[in-house]
């Protein structure tokens, strides 16, 4: 039933696919003003009328600005800071969107616990499958954090939505970060925008589409990124992860508790009030 772990790391993954090269300060904010000029006619104060012209080489298509008109409808503030990162990749000329979906045997609760206790998460996966995922909070809030799955893939990310325009409370996740891996014989660094929507199918389960935006700096990375071989391995170190997850949860639904009692950070006292909890939520499904 915590299957749905495999969601909390899903995020995680998208930026296994992100990769950019050294770019002048001034390129972010110039495809911020502009994006956000051309797709949604907002000015931002710190941004002159020369910033604010189109890029030549973008068409602010439908197609384009599609991603700026989603996210406004779901509720984001482009003029809050919080987003300026966001923006300043979203107005690039170039972007590769990953996806998924599927169904996950859990309960919206369960899902909920979940997200809102991410360390918690992280530790329960390492005890059944003996792997190293991290997640550590940044900030009071639990708005920012870090993540790696003790390997070559680590990110840090800013939580920015929740719901959709107020509706579906931990069921409509924006995230946006930065991270980096190694796929191929490329090692990336990069940024990404990972949109989660989760939908109840029924008290014992939910669907969810995921969705990675990665902002490439050129036409070579952009071609690379769209490569079926390499949207391949991509998705494959997902499955990974979230094979891992699904299995470990197999376990706990089925009562079997050694791998926790001879986990040994799960001997400390926060890990036994989560542990609790979290029992007490899947036991009420």
């Amino acid at each position: 039933m915590p299957f749905v772990k495999s969601i909390t790391f899903i995020f995680l993954a998208g930026f296994i696919s992100v990769a950019f090269a050294d770019e002048p300060p001034s390129a972010g904010h110039l495809a911020m003003c502009s994006g956000l000029k051309q797709c949604l006619n907002l000015d931002l104060p710190q941004c002159t009328a020369s910033d604010k012209k189109p890029n030549p080489d973008i068409k602010y298509n439908a197609e384009f600005c599609a991603p700026y008109k989603e996210l406004q409808g779901r509720g984001l503030n482009f003029t809050d800071a919080r987003t300026y990162d966001l923006s300043r990749y979203m107005g690039r000329q170039y972007r590769v969107t990953y996806k998924l979906s599927g169904k996950l045997p859990v309960s919206k609760e369960t899902m909920q616990y979940l997200f809102n206790n991410m360390e918690f998460t992280a530790q329960l996966v390492n005890a059944y499958r003996k792997t190293k995922y991290t997640i550590t909070y940044d900030t009071p809030n639990k708005k920012n954090f870090s993540g790696d799955n003790g390997d070559n893939l680590s990110g840090s990310f800013n939580w920015l939505l929740t719901d959709s325009a107020g509706v579906g409370e931990g069921m409509h996740h924006l995230f946006f970060g930065r991270g980096r891996t190694k796929i191929l014989m490329w090692r990336l660094y990069g940024t990404a925008t990972a949109i989660l929507d989760l939908k109840e199918i029924d008290a014992k389960s939910v669907s969810y589409e995921f969705r990675a935006i990665v902002s490439p700096s050129g036409a070579v990375l952009n071609s690379i990124m769209n490569l079926g071989v390499f949207n391949n391995v991509v998705k494959g170190k997902i499955k990974e992860i979230i094979d891992n997850i699904e299995k470990a949860a197999a376990e706990f639904a089925k009562g079997n508790k050694k791998p926790i009692a001879g986990y040994a950070p799960f001997k400390q006292e926060k890990w036994k009030n989560n542990l609790a909890e979290f029992d007490s939520v899947v036991k009420k499904k």
